[in-house]
């Protein structure tokens, strides 16, 4: 089979639950949506050159790709100017190239925490992502984190692909980190929030599932926050199930202006507050 990356690397899960921990992750390429709206209030063109501030055709690796801060800001796995840095690879040669960026000295044995599928939108390659989980490099993975959001329809052949997967070693479980985006994002709310997709995650035999929203500190993007876990609980999702709110914010920068104020929303709304440490820790760069 075929897999389209743009990246690999080890850093820490950003986000969430599982905030600080070492984390192995695959961007794949192409997503359902492009998120234009965010930090964008004059709604320019992400990939003008006053918004993106450099020409991708000159841009040679990932790691050299400056720094983003309006729209998406992994534009680069699925806007086609970028297309050129994108890497077409077969199970073995991506399962192989994951396991070399391990930590030397652990003997090749899975010993970071999480493998993380983002992108993009990871849930568009459900035919191979059970192939790929199993190569033999990942005999001892036992934590799956797809970063998604929530709006691709899961197959049942994946649902039961990824049971089998979970069925071969005690103690594998999968994460939905779920994002689903509001309109805010320039995305339709309707095609954003699908609560079938959320009832569909849950016929794994052992996952977590949550939620997280990217918010300014407008009430406006709370209210939408609070009708869109209103549709999802009225379709079945539990309540119990934690929903967390980041800062819009491509950098530390922009974090920065607005995260106080988020915090505060959060306390007042009832909902749990989520930094985005990877931008505090790295900045936001390519590849952390």
């Amino acid at each position: 089979m075929k897999y389209q990356y743009v990246e690999l690397f080890k850093s820490i899960e950003g986000e969430a639950k599982y905030a600080g921990t070492p984390t192995m992750y695959v961007r794949f390429t192409n997503c359902n949506f492009t998120c234009r709206g965010f930090n964008n209030p004059d709604n320019v063109d992400p990939m003008s050159p006053e918004a993106l501030q450099f020409d991708p055709k000159i841009i040679k690796t990932v790691t050299d790709i400056k720094e983003i801060s309006i729209g998406c800001d992994s534009i680069y796995a699925w806007n086609k100017e970028f297309k050129h840095l994108w890497r077409d690879v077969d199970e073995v040669t991506l399962a192989t190239e994951l396991t070399d960026l391990l930590p030397v000295g652990r003997n090749r044995k899975w010993w970071i925490d999480i493998l993380s599928l983002t992108g993009g939108e990871p849930t568009l390659r459900q035919k191979t992502i059970p192939t790929l989980l199993n190569q033999p490099q990942f005999d001892t993975l036992l934590h799956v984190l797809i970063e998604t959001n929530c709006s691709v329809p899961l197959t049942q052949k994946f649902i039961d692909d990824m049971n089998d997967w979970i069925a071969k070693v005690p103690g594998r479980h999968v994460t939905w980190s779920n994002s689903p985006k509001l309109s805010a994002s320039g995305e339709d709310y309707n095609k954003a929030i699908v609560p079938a997709i959320a009832l569909k995650q849950r016929e794994l035999t052992s996952y977590d599932q949550y939620f997280k929203f990217v918010c300014s500190d407008e009430d406006a993007h709370f209210r939408e926050v609070a009708q869109a876990m209103h549709d999802y609980h009225s379709a079945g999702v539990p309540h119990e199930l934690n929903v967390y709110i980041m800062p819009v914010a491509c950098t530390e920068a922009q974090q920065r202006v607005i995260m106080a104020n988020v915090a505060d929303m959060c306390i007042e709304k009832g909902y749990i507050y989520c930094h985005r440490i990877h931008n505090t820790v790295y900045d936001n760069a390519i590849g952390k």
